[in-house]
């Protein structure tokens, strides 16, 4: 790369008109505001652009030779994506430079509708392998935002192989969370974090506890363990651009135009320098200062550049300008549940408020569906196939605690006993899988195709089409957040032959979906919810003498570890096999007491998420729900609640409560942030 051709996009946020012309006039190549809707900042009113006024910011972004890109980076469902066509032709005729998109719907629809504006990648699609990038650029994405969680190494390589630009955030809030996968805010509150209203659960004080005892862990136990840093690479300038990134990213389009015109003039100020004469080139001390001096929080590199540790989160928890929410109570199902009214589904989502669902109950709206469970080991597997499971999902997460792991000879094995019972079988992947653990992706592919497995379940669009290559049934799962067709459809021509409903699809939702579906759909019925997860490890933050965790000590193979919130509720935290956290949410889902209004959505398979629970548990569960489903086809007019005394059986035999999780709210409609505040105060 020639230095003296470069040319590296600065790319401001606007959420106001004054901010726009501010960043404009410190330097900004390029801005990206939002709409009124559609877009990943709604918790203000008074902030974003309307229709007009996105028009003329057009204009006069273009007369100052700027670029403006427009935020349709929501998580739709069917109707929003129906209505979003307008928004997007409109979008095109002002001449936008691109727009920004999260959901695959999206993208389908400017595809199928020929829609010729540039479209950008948003961070919140999670792109962090070079197959992701690719299968994007073969669908006429022209830039992607990466994953905020890999390297600048990484980032590179992923441009270099897959040919595409790519943009990367170099200033503002971070969140902990893998993006696109946080589930906590829209469960606990129906606001998404992948609609841009999240209530941000991560900010609140935590305890690190043993989850046998609740005994609390280490020196520091206490504290903001999930409460990230602000992102800041200004001393890094020199290494983002002989990385090649195309374009410098800042956060921040809730943030106000005299703050933002500071950031941006910083950052031109630092481009150009290193630009007009790279061998002399060093940081202004006096520039940086006055950047650290107006922090909102402290300052962070993340994983940009070295590996995750105790440095990316302030523990304190001092510089936390704004708690969007405090410790919540998730509510639980309780024993009056399971004397439900099987001709109509009764949800209570808050205090004094019921929901009621009405459905038609013809014994033609009662279908069929299959019961699919993963499972860990090759005792659940037994267990699962023995009560009646039609699907067996081999987990794709390995706990270096509990130590079950899936070898050549144990899939081949699960393989021969699931097929000798009459049953399917599949595979599962991890969530997150970067450049380097493709290649073991590779490998697990391999021993599928060599063990006649008949599906792999997978998470993201690198491992579908590294799955193609090996000519493997592929399903996905939920980690790609579908919750319209538009979504399907597009999964559909990329060789997909089944999908797993997004964890945040209310039961509404569920069933538009399956009406139309032109894929097999599949919903989880049972299991713990992952509300996070989590590059860095929590108990090694706390635990480890290093608070590194590439010299961490391996503490989470002694002892299970769980974080307790100020009002007590325990979440459970899981350990894969790549250090990652998976943060349980306090409740399971369990939709056994409304298997008659489930049966009634068309959802093909239904699954228990079991790779977490002992093996006598997976017994009990399979039992249970072949049992009520068996006895919904022999008998569909008749009112048949749970027994009491399977009903005690299950809670007594489950680490943990039940709930709903999402299919009792609509996270498309949700109420305002003030009213949610003030409901769990």
């Amino acid at each position: 790369m020639k230095l003296s051709e470069t040319k590296i996009e600065l790319l401001a946020p606007a959420g106001r008109w004054e901010a726009l012309t501010a960043v404009l006039e410190a330097g900004a190549d390029a801005v990206y505001l939002g709409g009124k809707r559609f877009n990943m900042r709604l918790h203000r009113s008074d902030f974003n652009f309307t229709d007009e006024q996105i028009a003329e910011a057009v204009r006069y972004a273009h007369a100052k030779k700027a670029r403006l890109y427009v935020t349709v980076n929501n998580l739709l469902c069917n109707d929003e994506l129906r209505e979003i066509t307008h928004f997007l032709t409109f979008l095109h005729e002002i001449q936008v430079d691109a727009i920004i998109v999260q959901d695959l719907g999206v993208l389908h629809l400017v595809r199928k509708s020929g829609i010729p504006t540039p479209v950008h990648i948003s961070t919140m699609m999670n792109i962090h392998n070079i197959e992701s990038a690719l299968t994007l650029k073969e669908l006429g994405v022209s830039r992607i935002v990466t994953s905020r969680d890999i390297s600048i190494d990484q980032v590179k390589e992923i441009h270099e192989k897959a040919g595409i630009e790519v943009e990367y955030f170099v200033h503002g809030d971070l969140c902990v969370c893998q993006s696109g996968q946080c589930y906590a805010s829209g469960v606990l509150f129906s606001k998404s974090a992948n609609r841009g209203e999240c209530m941000k659960p991560c900010r609140w004080h935590y305890t690190l506890v043993e989850s046998a005892s609740g005994q609390p862990i280490g020196a520091l136990p206490s504290g903001h363990v999930l409460a990230m840093k602000d992102m800041c690479l200004l001393r890094h300038i020199p290494d983002l651009i002989h990385a090649d990134i195309c374009s410098l990213k800042i956060e921040g389009r809730m943030r106000h135009a005299d703050f933002l015109k500071e950031v941006v003039g910083i950052y031109r100020k630092a481009i150009d320098t290193y630009l007009d004469n790279p061998a002399a080139y060093y940081m202004n001390f006096t520039e940086y200062e006055q950047l650290y001096n107006h922090r909102v929080r402290e300052f962070t590199t993340s994983m940009a550049f070295t590996p995750a540790s105790a440095s990316l989160v302030d523990i304190s928890g001092n510089r936390e300008s704004l708690f969007l929410s405090s410790s919540a109570k998730e509510r639980s199902l309780t024993r009056e549940d399971i004397y439900h009214d099987p001709y109509e589904l009764h949800i209570t989502e808050d205090p004094g408020k019921e929901n009621t669902f009405h459905f038609q109950t013809t014994r033609s709206m009662i279908s069929n569906p299959r019961l699919s469970v993963k499972v860990r080991s090759m005792n659940a597997l037994q267990s699962a196939l023995d009560e009646g499971a039609d699907r067996i999902y081999m987990s794709g997460e390995i706990s270096p605690l509990k130590k079950d792991v899936w070898t050549k000879t144990s899939y081949r094995e699960a393989s021969k006993r699931v097929h000798d019972a009459g049953k399917t079988i599949g595979v599962g992947t991890p969530r997150i899988t970067t450049p380097r653990e493709m290649a073991d992706m590779a490998w697990l592919f391999e021993q599928a195709a060599s063990s006649d497995i008949d599906y792999v379940l997978v998470h993201n669009l690198g491992a579908i089409r590294l799955a193609r290559e090996f000519g493997l049934n592929i399903l996905v799962d939920y980690s790609l957040n579908v919750l319209n067709v538009g979504s399907l459809s597009l999964l559909e021509e990329l060789g997909v032959s089944g999908i797993t409903a997004s964890l945040e699809c209310s039961y509404n939702h569920l069933k538009q979906l399956s009406d139309k579906a032109p894929l097999p759909l599949e919903c989880v019925v049972h299991g713990p919810v992952p509300g996070m997860i989590l590059e860095h490890c929590i108990p090694a933050m706390v635990v480890s003498k290093s608070h590194k965790k590439e010299h961490c000590r391996q503490v989470c193979q002694y002892m299970g570890y769980s974080l307790r919130d100020e009002r007590g509720e325990v979440r459970s935290i899981e350990i894969d096999q790549y250090c990652r956290n998976h943060l349980l949410l306090a409740r399971d889902i369990c939709l056994l007491p409304y298997l008659y209004s489930f049966v009634q959505t068309g959802v093909k398979v239904l699954r228990i998420e079991a790779q977490y629970y002992e093996d006598s548990l997976v017994k009990t569960l399979v039992s249970l729900y072949h049992k009520y489903l068996t006895l919904l086809q022999e008998y569909p007019h008749l009112s048949l609640p749970i027994q009491e005394s399977d009903w005690d059986k299950l809670t007594e035999e489950s680490p943990r409560d039940f709930n709903l999780g999402s299919y009792a709210h609509d996270i498309t409609h949700s109420k305002s942030t003030a009213a949610v505040m003030k409901s769990i105060k």
